[in-house]
């Protein structure tokens, strides 16, 4: 990379994990949103997958802060602390680099408040790069899977992320209607968690409910072989790490209601799009994307009840930093189709 070269980096910094990519090197970071401090200094001791095993683990010396809750900034000085290691780490690797000349495109859900938008935004300015650009995840997924979404032919995109499920429909550059509700991976995890220790007196953490939720996790009605799982955690009766088996159609009941407002939400984006664009839509189908796209028996069940095909992503878990490439090209103008 020359010293005249423009650095363009694209953030995906998402819930559960943060993605980044940097024109000519490609993704750069993809590891959970996760930092750790010492509490008597401050100091950063872990990032990403380091902090994420120190999850639920910790003594009185260390702090582990997961700085989004939902996809909004719950904590921005743990944020800008993340945000500011990933950025220390990449020049220290390309020294070429100028940071203050760069370009950054950040993504956040598509009913983000101005002011979380702008909260973004000031992280990034923050580090003393000027030309700062917030775009919708689902405008970024859509490309980042292929879709053409300067091209007058609506599309329909459904992302599931780790901390909010963004439903959206595109055309001519921009998003034509969209919603967001909270209802998505951590959300199950809660609910996974939740239901065991009410119903089976035992307590387990989040990091394993969420283990829980990847091996069992369904929405299908008929089981042809019932899964299982033993999991270990804290038997509330007695007090005692203990372990017990967990059925797969336990969790397919529990998740039963978190995916019924994920499908109104996805109804309620349908009955609000235009209907030339929903020609379109029936004509191409939907795109599943996002961690929770992987869910067993997710895409039938969509199907079932919209009665439009719906296409799984072939890049569930990067399509929307893939996106942002292409986004980096226009400065995100709805106007103009990225070239390279």
């Amino acid at each position: 990379m020359s010293n005249k070269e423009e650095l363009k980096l694209g953030i995906d910094l998402g819930t559960v994990n943060t993605l980044v990519y940097a024109n000519s090197r490609g993704i750069i970071f993809n590891e959970p949103t996760v930092i750790a401090f010492d509490k008597e200094t401050d100091e950063v001791v872990a990032v990403g997958n380091e902090a994420n095993d120190m999850v639920g683990k910790t003594h009185a010396k260390v702090r582990v802060v997961k700085p989004l809750v939902s996809g909004v900034i719950a904590d921005k000085n743990a944020a800008i602390r993340l945000i500011e290691y990933i950025l220390n780490d990449f020049l220290e690797h390309y020294q070429s680099a100028k940071l203050k000349k760069s370009t950054v495109l950040i993504c956040c859900h598509s009913d983000l408040s101005g002011v979380e938008r702008n909260a973004l935004k000031d992280i990034v300015q923050g580090f003393g790069i000027n030309n700062v650009l917030v775009q919708e995840e689902v405008k970024a997924g859509a490309i980042g899977v292929g879709i053409d979404i300067y091209s007058p032919t609506g599309s329909m995109i459904i992302d599931i992320g780790g901390g909010s499920t963004d439903v959206g429909v595109l055309a001519l550059g921009d998003i034509v209607v969209s919603n967001s509700v909270k209802t998505a991976g951590n959300h199950l995890d809660a609910e996974i968690k939740k239901y065991i220790k009410m119903k089976r007196n035992f307590e387990i953490g989040m990091s394993t409910a969420e283990r829980v939720k990847i091996a069992l996790a369904t929405v299908r009605e008929d089981l042809v072989e019932e899964k299982e799982m033993v999991v270990s955690g804290r038997n509330l009766t007695n007090g005692l790490p203990s372990r017990i088996t967990v059925k797969q159609s336990e969790i397919r009941d529990v998740l039963r209601k978190p995916f019924q407002t994920i499908i109104n939400a996805i109804l309620k984006v349908l009955e609000q799009t235009p209907p030339e664009i929903a020609t379109d839509i029936i004509e191409n189908g939907v795109i599943l994307n996002g961690g929770g796209s992987q869910i067993d028996g997710l895409k039938e069940f969509i199907e079932s009840i919209i009665n439009i095909e719906v296409k799984l992503s072939p890049y569930p878990l990067t399509a929307i930093v893939k996106g942002t490439k292409e986004l980096l090209k226009n400065n995100g103008d709805y106007l103009v189709a990225p070239t390279d």
